[in-house]
């Protein structure tokens, strides 16, 4: 059988992207711009916030196993200055997809980080926690949240 067919699916996975894209990407790239923009132990309290409703088994899943230095042999979560400053913007983008379909209110949290943490942050930040706020906000109107079969953290 020929796979001439198979070539086309990229295409057409590209074409619907745009109208059925994931809907928590506008989040999670403001997350993402939030984490990057910020200074190092605001970093350090955004990825344990986003870090704490997910299971081990959740957190070694996420973004090819990026965040699996945070978890100690106890099982809890333990994070190092030097292991947040290698994290990148794409990876807390990948994380926060993940826990926006685990615990939306996490993310919440993760945005009021920066508006309780004053020092350390400049206009830029400010105005990208405000737009999250907002896209958070717009979710919880809409009625977003996860299936119950999702919500055990994998």
């Amino acid at each position: 059988m020929s796979d001439r067919f198979d070539e086309g699916e990229p295409l057409l996975a590209a074409a619907v992207a745009p109208w059925h894209g994931d809907r928590g990407a506008r989040a999670a790239r403001l997350i993402a711009r939030l984490y990057g923009s910020a200074n190092l132990a605001l970093r350090a309290r955004v990825v344990d916030v986003l870090l704490r409703p997910l299971s081990p088994l959740g957190i070694a899943a996420v973004a090819a196993g990026a965040f699996s230095v945070a978890l100690s042999r106890g099982g809890g979560i333990s994070l190092a200055m030097a292991d947040v400053a290698h994290f990148s913007k794409a990876q807390i983008a990948e994380l926060a997809r993940f826990v926006e379909q685990v615990s939306p209110d996490a993310l919440q949290q993760a945005a009021g980080l920066v508006g309780d943490n004053a020092i350390g942050v400049g206009a830029f930040t400010t105005s990208v926690a405000l737009l999250l706020a907002v896209e958070l906000g717009r979710a919880a109107r809409r009625g977003r949240r996860p299936p119950a079969d999702q919500a055990a953290g994998v």
